[in-house]
Parts: C-alpha cells; structure tokens; sequence
C-alpha cells in the first residue's frame, strides 16, 4: 500500500499520507508525525480512494458519516 489516512493526535486534523515516508507535517498546527508512532485508518494504492478515505474518517468525526454515504452514493449512480 502507497498512501494511508492519519489523524493527528495534537489537533485532530485528517490528512492523506505516503506510506513510504517516515514522517509528514499536520498542515494546520505544523508539527511534525512520525508516522509510525500513528494509527493508519485506510491504505490503498489509489489517490482517488484516498481522497474518499479522507472524507469519510472527516465525516464520522463531524458526526456526519450517514449524510457523506448518501452523497457518495449519488455521485455513482
């Protein structure tokens, strides 16, 4: 797997990774994560289910997990 979805612990952000790295930067509070100190909520190799990975661990954190299943739905059909 190439890409992984993390939260980070000091400011909750949701953000897509590479898996390869051994760190990245939260882009809202700017600190630095070694990604093995991390939970990996999603891998894939795709960018596209990344991007949706991201939107779902997003939406079940605002509490919105069932409207966000509802869109991704529609966008398929």
């Amino acid at each position: 797997m190439k890409f992984g979805v993390v939260i980070c612990p000091h400011c909750k952000k949701v953000k897509g990774v590479d898996l390869f790295r051994k760190t990245t930067k939260c882009p809202r509070c700017g600190k630095v994560l070694r990604l093995e100190n991390l939970k990996i909520f999603y891998k894939t190799d795709s960018r596209g289910k990344l991007q949706q990975a991201i939107g779902l661990v997003n939406a079940e954190l605002d509490g919105k997990l069932k409207e966000f299943k509802e869109i991704l739905q529609n966008r398929r059909q």
